[in-house]
């Protein structure tokens, strides 16, 4: 029979201390006090998130897709794919893709006739053609098909009796451009001008979701720790700590999607990827990063390397004089572009005096030494900016990067820290370039599913309702479970729409 029956349902063993000296020892030995709270307030020992998703948060005002305070907001569409029309340049060069003569021919000579085979019949008659060379000649007449090709009959002018047309411009991948067309002064016929029509680029818009589910009185319980909302708003509630982390997840979410989606759509206008239980295709748009086709890698930025980039991806653009451009980069990136910025300083300043109160401040024994390059002005009339963007340091391709060994060998930081990614964002004919896009009636969609648990005052104050009253009376529930669920679903789509006037730079140092 057990004496003391309270006994078994202590929680705790009993202790038992033989030493006579109490102290301190003997306090903590025996289980009692705890650690004094220096505060409840909430440290982010990894740092604050609220900035880290600028592409996300373009066009979202509060939770959807109302728009920020320029009045940019998704363009809404109805179908998932969607496309536009593009107009490249009127013109182009026409390339040799066969040939008739071998190295030793002299084509043309003597005033003779000699022939070019194209892939298209842009070239009229009657035009000057000039090649890439340099060599001027004159169609004679209306180029002639031949299968595949189209033959061109052609006289060198001006031109001497011995000169002839060198093999390595009749050669096949030689580039002629019609300059101007030449006729006699008299009992001249005329020629045709060639029309340019748009082409279409093609994208779709990809699907996002998520939840969250609770039971029993989760919605009330009380942490031991304060954080302060970003609105200002402070809350020790257990859920509101949940809906935090869960607004940066989804955020972070979208914020990878419009960065790092890749298209998945085949040539036959199929997408493989399928749902497992519904069997439905799931879409994927193509992000931002996959939409750049300039790209090039580096180990080490460099001035030249830099402003080269810059001018070979913007020299066919026409309207892009006096722009300012933007860097988008991570920590990495700055650092190696303020020193690339340095190195070319050094080497066109004599005496770094001339602008040593820019990187030295202080007097005595007290001097400070700073002040870093984020820019500089191009020599075809660009200004050239950095930005940081978060997402390249502490997204999670960079998080994927440092758990597998991909980090710079100086610093070890992920090599994404070190990409630089110039987005051109100037409007065009009144739209901006970087256009988000969502479904009509579904850009952002979500809802409770009550049951017979309180709602979070968060989900309440985003549009949700309680549906267990406090005071005990009835309120509707869907489901007889002591359980309630919150899901949220979002269209989404990005389109750059200029897309050639940027530029993607990736590090491959240690690789």
């Amino acid at each position: 029979m057990n004496s003391l029956p309270r006994l078994k349902y202590e929680v705790s063993e009993q202790i038992i201390d033989t030493k006579s000296l109490l102290d301190e020892e003997n306090f903590y030995h025996q289980k009692q006090g705890s650690p004094s709270e220096l505060t409840k307030k909430l440290t982010y020992i990894l740092g604050d998130y609220n900035k880290n998703y600028p592409i996300s948060l373009m066009t979202m005002g509060g939770i959807g897709y109302g728009g920020d305070a320029l009045g940019r907001s998704a363009v809404e569409l109805d179908d998932p794919q969607f496309t536009y029309p593009v107009m490249g340049r009127l013109t182009k060069a026409s390339v040799v893709t066969k040939t008739v003569y071998i190295s030793t021919d002299k084509p043309g000579i003597g005033h003779g006739e000699f022939f070019l085979y194209f892939s298209d019949n842009i070239i009229k008659r009657f035009f000057v053609i000039q090649s890439a060379g340099g060599v001027q000649a004159y169609v004679r007449k209306d180029a002639e098909s031949e299968g595949s090709y189209w033959k061109y009959t052609c006289v060198l002018d001006p031109a001497m009796a011995t000169d002839f047309c060198p093999f390595s411009e009749v050669s096949e991948g030689a580039a002629w451009v019609g300059i101007h067309t030449a006729v006699p002064e008299s009992r001249s016929r005329s020629t045709e001008t060639v029309m340019a029509m748009p082409g279409q680029y093609k994208n779709q818009m990809g699907f996002l979701r998520t939840g969250m589910s609770w039971a029993g009185n989760a919605a009330n319980k009380i942490m031991k720790i304060n954080i302060t909302a970003p609105n200002g708003d402070k809350t020790d509630v257990w859920m509101d700590w949940f809906m935090w982390q869960f607004e940066n997840e989804w955020l972070n979410q979208c914020e990878h999607a419009y960065w790092y989606s890749r298209y998945n759509r085949l040539a036959d206008g199929t997408v493989p990827l399928r749902d497992l239980l519904s069997g439905k295709v799931i879409p994927r748009g193509s992000g931002m990063l996959e939409q750049i086709q300039n790209k090039e890698t580096y180990s080490e930025l460099s001035y030249n390397f830099v402003q080269n980039m810059v001018g070979d991806a913007l020299y066919s653009q026409q309207d892009q004089a006096g722009k300012s451009l933007t860097f988008h980069g991570g920590r990495g990136f700055l650092r190696e572009f303020d020193k690339a910025m340095k190195e070319k300083g050094v080497a066109m300043l004599t005496d770094w005096g001339m602008v040593a109160d820019k990187f030295v401040s202080g007097s005595g024994y007290n001097l400070m030494l700073g002040g870093f390059f984020d820019g500089f002005y191009h020599i075809d009339g660009y200004t050239v900016k950095v930005k940081h963007n978060p997402i390249f340091d502490y997204g999670k391709i960079a998080m994927g990067q440092v758990a597998g060994g991909r980090v710079h060998p100086e610093t070890g930081w992920a090599l994404e820290s070190y990409r630089g990614v110039f987005i051109d964002d100037n409007d065009y004919d009144g739209q901006p370039n970087i256009q988000h896009v969502a479904q009509k009636g579904r850009s952002f969609l979500h809802g409770i599913i009550p049951g017979l648990t309180p709602t979070p005052k968060s989900l309440q104050l985003m549009g949700g309702y309680t549906n267990v009253s406090n005071e005990g009376s009835a309120g509707i529930i869907s489901t007889d479970l002591d359980e309630s669920s919150y899901t949220r679903f979002k269209s989404a789509g990005i389109q750059i729409l200029r897309a050639n006037a940027c530029f993607d730079l990736q590090c491959i140092a240690g690789l």
